[in-house]
C-alpha cells in the first residue's frame, strides 16, 4: 500500500472523494461480511482545473461485489441538467411480448373483430392492433417501473447500512433486482433504468 501511495504522489494524483455509501466492495458468506473502499476516482491538478465541480457517486450494486462509480464531469461554465429527447419511431413488435397472455388476447381480439377481405380493412386492423399493443406495453412498463422503484428503494436502504444482520435480506433483494433486470432486458425498454 505504501508503494501505491508513493506512485499517486509521484504522478500528482489526488482522490476525488465520493458521495454515497462508504464501501465499494463487499464479500460475505452467511453471517460474515467484509467491506472495503477499494475503488476510487483519481485526478491530477490539470484535470481538477478543468472539472472543478465534478462529483463521484458510489452507486448501488447487485450482481457484482463492486459498486459502480459514476463521475459527473461538470465544468465551471456548464449547467448540471441536460435535456433528454426521445422521438417515437415506427411500431416494432417486441419478441418478449410473445410470452405475455395479454398480448395474445389483444391480437386475437383485433384480428377476429370484423372479418374483412380487402387490404384497407387489414391495414386498419394492423394499425389499431399496433396502437393497442403500444398502450398495453406502456401500462405494463409503468407497473414494472413501480416494482423496480420499490425494490431499489428497499435495496438502497439496506445497502447504505449493510451489516451482518441484514446481509440475507440484502442478498434476497439483489436476486429480485436481477430478475427485474432480466425482465427489463427482455422487453427491450431503453428508458427503464434499473442499474445505478
Amino acid at each position: 500500500m505504501r508503494y501505491f501511495r508513493e506512485a499517486l504522489t509521484y504522478c500528482g494524483l489526488a482522490d476525488l472523494g465520493f458521495r454515497g455509501p462508504k464501501f465499494t466492495w463487499k464479500r460475505g458468506m452467511k453471517s460474515c461480511l467484509v467491506q472495503e473502499r477499494l475503488d476510487r476516482m483519481l485526478g491530477n491538478s490539470g484535470w481538477l482545473d478543468l472539472f472543478p465541480n465534478s462529483l463521484v457517486h458510489h452507486l448501488s450494486s447487485w450482481g457484482s461485489d463492486h459498486r459502480p462509480l459514476l463521475v459527473e464531469l461538470l465544468r465551471a461554465d456548464e449547467l448540471s441538467t441536460v435535456g433528454k429527447i426521445w422521438k417515437r419511431g415506427r411500431f416494432h413488435f417486441k419478441e418478449a411480448w410473445v410470452d405475455e397472455v395479454d398480448c395474445s388476447n389483444i391480437i386475437k381480439d383485433h384480428w377476429n373483430s370484423n372479418p374483412t377481405v380487402n387490404l384497407d380493412g387489414v391495414a386498419g386492423k394492423l394499425r389499431l392492433c399496433a396502437t393497442n399493443l403500444e398502450r398495453w406495453n406502456l401500462d405494463s412498463f409503468r407497473r414494472l417501473k413501480m416494482q423496480v422503484r420499490k425494490a431499489k428503494a428497499a435495496f438502497d436502504r439496506i445497502d447504505k447500512n449493510l451489516s451482518s444482520h441484514n446481509w440475507k435480506e440484502h442478498q434476497r433483494l439483489e436476486k429480485a433486482l436481477n430478475a427485474l433486470d432480466i425482465r427489463k432486458r427482455d422487453t427491450g425498454d431503453r428508458d427503464l433504468k434499473i442499474r445505478g
